[in-house]
């Protein structure tokens, strides 16, 4: 019994890491330059695993998390083993606000971070992304 319980806990990691390793689609930050390959989370199961579980993120990898209106948004780091940078977006795709360097979550209850502005989509990035590229509020990113 046990060991069934360690398979199916093991198979569900797997497929929720396996599962956005279809980085294809390409988005823009017009201002630097910069092309970044990205996984897309558009309904609800997949926005709430996001990046759940995975274990390596590179530089040019991130996950577009959309939504259907705008709205304030929330992001948690349960279950999230790797440190994040997310850029929340407006509809039009430019920067409305950005949270730098947030930490997994270790102990339960998780903390829930805020965009504090309306966005329509939310994009985590590696850790250190926003500092090493010199992103700011109001900058254009071309979306998918």
């Amino acid at each position: 019994m046990i060991g069934l319980f360690l398979l199916s806990a093991s198979s569900c990691n797997q497929a929720a890491a396996s599962q956005f390793d279809d980085f294809n689609h390409k988005i823009t930050f017009v201002d630097q330059q910069r092309t970044v390959y990205v996984a897309i989370a558009a309904d609800n199961d997949s926005r709430e695993r996001g990046l759940m579980f995975r274990r390596e993120l590179t530089e040019d990898q991130g996950m577009l998390f959309v939504y259907p209106d705008q709205s304030r948004r929330g992001v948690w780091m349960k279950n999230t083993l790797l440190a994040l940078d997310v850029l929340f977006l407006s509809g039009d795709g430019k920067i409305v606000a950005m949270l730098k360097d947030l930490q997994p979550c270790r102990h339960e209850p998780c903390r829930i971070y805020d965009s504090k502005i309306p966005a329509r989509y939310m994009l985590e990035l590696s850790s250190g992304f926003i500092d090493k590229h010199l992103l700011k509020v109001g900058q254009q990113i071309t979306l998918p």
